[in-house]
């Protein structure tokens, strides 16, 4: 028998209202809700549940699926939902990373059809991954797959402030970031340059060693296996699901550092450090950003820790 489908869908979403008559047309007999706060979304999700709902598809983009990964454990009371990630947001790094390709546009009102049609024959393509958590900022705990400080954070509130203007969305916005984000330190000169080569101080520690202070150009840390675009900044040995890329400020030799990196090869350069673990404590003043979107921590950092595997699913 098929598994019961619940959706939630992003209501500030511009494809959601878009694509809103193909997804009602697909979804016309499945529970659906798209909350407007987090306290509607975990009543939402604690209705699905109530409901024998087996695989939850989140209708939105990276930000409104690390808000569902968030409410699921306080809201969701029996064994977790899979996870079906469509993709409908301005970025949507998780659904193209976990199922769906990239393919120029946010979303196609046939991805719920498709996945409908697979999970009625039987033909659902899972994995089982576990996802960051993170505890000890400004908000509640939080859970997501991309976090990112430094000049992570730095190139997302550019990308903010000037590529979604100009329509840019999902590929190009990662790679119009990164290049930016690239040339600017390359060069040194102006002043979000030089904030870039200075780097953020911060202390980090991994599973429960010392903590490594010092400025760092950027801190990279995920649960996936790949990301968007063939990049995979990580490399190194170790037990951990959390993958780390940790590079010291100013980054020596940069141009050769990431022309190493779009090679898939490991830097042997000082200060580029890369490896996994199972918890990081940071302690940082300035932001970070967890699936898109910029948070404070708190005042004695955050911790990063994977959670128990969940299963996400794909057609």
């Amino acid at each position: 028998m098929a598994p019961r489908i619940g959706i939630i869908s992003n209501p500030r979403s511009s494809s959601h209202r878009a694509g809103q008559a193909g997804l009602a047309e697909a979804a016309a007999r499945l529970p659906h809700a798209a909350p407007e706060s987090r306290e509607a979304l975990r009543a939402a999700l604690a209705g699905f549940a109530a409901d024998g709902v087996e695989v939850l598809a989140v209708h939105g983009g990276d930000g409104t699926l690390r808000e569902v990964l968030s409410a699921l454990p306080q809201a969701w009371a029996g064994p977790m939902p899979a996870i079906a990630p469509l993709p409908a947001g301005r970025t949507n790094l998780a659904a193209h990373t976990l199922g769906y390709p990239a393919a120029g546009r946010r979303e196609d009102p046939t991805d719920l059809r498709r996945l409908l049609a697979a999970a009625g024959a039987g033909r659902l393509r899972r994995q089982s991954r576990p996802v960051l958590e993170v505890s000890g900022a400004d908000a509640a705990p939080m859970r997501g797959l991309l976090f990112g400080a430094a000049a992570f954070t730095r190139a997302v509130g550019l990308a903010e402030g000037r590529l979604h203007r100009h329509g840019l969305m999902d590929n190009a916005v990662v790679g119009m970031t990164g290049v930016m984000m690239a040339v600017q330190a390359l060069a040194g000169r102006g002043a979000f340059g030089r904030a870039l080569r200075q780097g953020t101080a911060m202390q980090v520690a991994r599973d429960g060693g010392a903590a490594v202070g010092g400025q760092r150009f950027i801190l990279l840390a995920t649960t996936l296996d790949r990301l968007m675009l063939g990049l995979w900044p990580f490399w190194g040995n170790g037990e951990g699901a959390i993958r780390v890329l940790d590079v010291a400020a100013p980054p020596q030799r940069l141009g050769a550092g990431l022309w190493s990196l779009l090679r898939g090869r490991s830097p042997a350069l000082p200060g580029w450090r890369s490896g996994r673990a199972d918890t990081l404590h940071i302690g940082l003043r300035d932001g970070f950003v967890l699936d898109g979107e910029t948070f404070q921590p708190g005042p004695d950092g955050i911790r990063l820790s994977a959670t128990a595997p969940l299963t996400f699913v794909a057609a």
